[in-house]
């Protein structure tokens, strides 16, 4: 049995009463009051005391209204505080949208699930959840974040720290997949396999401008605005769970089939400057998708490896390793000059990062360099 433990984060529905919402709301509040509070005395000088519980305490004496709520909650924003100071060195303050708080499970106010339908929450009770992935059986709870998302729903994040999956004996180098990123598509793999993304955000653009109409013609601040705007937030988030649900059916999948994933580390962010693909870039999610499945290679003690960036893939041919420099991103076929072998630029591309990954990946093992 490994005795490293690794921390993992469940997400879960939660369905609180009018009780604890109101509960809920109110620590929403006080913790980006706190947040705000403590940048403001940062920003001012003001000397603060070292240890959060400290900070939190004479908070509590000055304003009596946080004496009521979870004192994990309000330390845990003096750490996220002392972290974005640390990081950022700016004042920022916390966006209202997305509304979160971070608690943490104690002896005193401790979480579980409770029956497979509730969980025991500090100052909260048992909130009914939606529990649609059990956690694992030799899980330990740390900490719930409790967050409420721009459609008004209650999700609940359960971080956990558990016994990791038995790694794989041995990886199977020949158990592999090269992956070339497509706008167009999604990506397109070493044996030509090409993987369409759903996009999600597209599809749903004709009727959020629909409604994005309504919502220009209705009063600001009326009833009818924010029941509007709370049906704009249902769709962008149904988009949202669209896209990361496809994702990790996909991952999951790959992860599953293949010893070793190859693929280029992209900037996503530069390309979706470029070539006016902004929006089909964004909706795609590729560097999401990278992120998945980095997690869950690691977990199942599989490979990922990447390219560098600058690594010439298109250019290359695999065949016999030429260098065509004339190369022009219009050009989706073309033919090796040396060896005469016609190649299709993309599944070319993606059975050189292929064999490029795996020649540094044995190169390292032979020199004992950090995998």
């Amino acid at each position: 049995m490994p005795t490293t433990l690794i921390q993992r984060h469940y997400k879960y529905l939660l369905k609180p009463n009018a009780q604890q919402k109101e509960v809920i709301v109110r620590t929403f509040g006080a913790v980006r009051f706190v947040y705000n509070r403590y940048l403001d005395d940062l920003k001012a000088g003001k000397i603060m005391p070292p240890m959060a519980k400290d900070i939190v305490n004479g908070y509590r004496k000055e304003y009596e209204f946080l004496n009521v709520i979870d004192g994990s909650a309000l330390m845990n924003t003096i750490f996220q505080a002392q972290d974005k100071a640390a990081v950022m060195g700016v004042y920022k303050k916390r966006n209202d949208q997305r509304a979160s708080y971070c608690t943490a499970n104690l002896i005193r106010s401790p979480i579980r699930i409770v029956g497979d339908r509730y969980i025991q929450l500090p100052k909260l009770g048992n909130v009914e959840l939606v529990y649609h992935r059990p956690l694992p059986g030799d899980a330990r709870i740390k900490k719930a974040t409790i967050m409420r998302e721009g459609d008004g729903k209650y999700y609940v994040s359960v971080m956990i720290e558990s016994y990791p999956q038995i790694p794989k004996a041995a990886i199977d180098l020949e158990n592999s997949i090269g992956i070339d990123y497509s706008s167009p598509h999604f990506f397109i793999d070493d044996q030509g396999n090409r993987i369409d993304m759903p996009h999600f955000y597209q599809n749903m653009q004709d009727r959020l401008s629909q409604e994005k109409k309504k919502l220009n013609r209705m009063k600001k601040g009326s009833k009818n605005y924010y029941e509007q705007k709370m049906k704009m937030a249902a769709l962008y988030q149904k988009v949202k769970n669209q896209r990361m649900d496809y994702l990790h059916k996909l991952t999951t999948k790959i992860a599953d089939k293949y010893d070793v994933v190859c693929m280029e580390d992209l900037d996503m962010q530069q390309i979706s400057q470029h070539f006016d693909l902004g929006k089909r870039t964004y909706d795609n999610a590729y560097g999401l998708f990278s992120r998945l499945l980095k997690y869950k290679m690691k977990q199942r003690g599989k490979l990922l490896l990447y390219a560098d960036r600058y690594f010439p893939s298109s250019k290359t041919c695999h065949v016999c390793g030429y260098v065509n420099y004339n190369l022009k991103l219009s050009d989706r076929f073309w033919q090796c000059p040396q060896c005469k072998t016609y190649l299709d630029r993309d599944v070319n591309a993606a059975r050189n990062i292929k064999i490029k990954c795996i020649q540094d990946y044995k190169c390292r093992r032979v020199s004992g360099q950090s995998l």
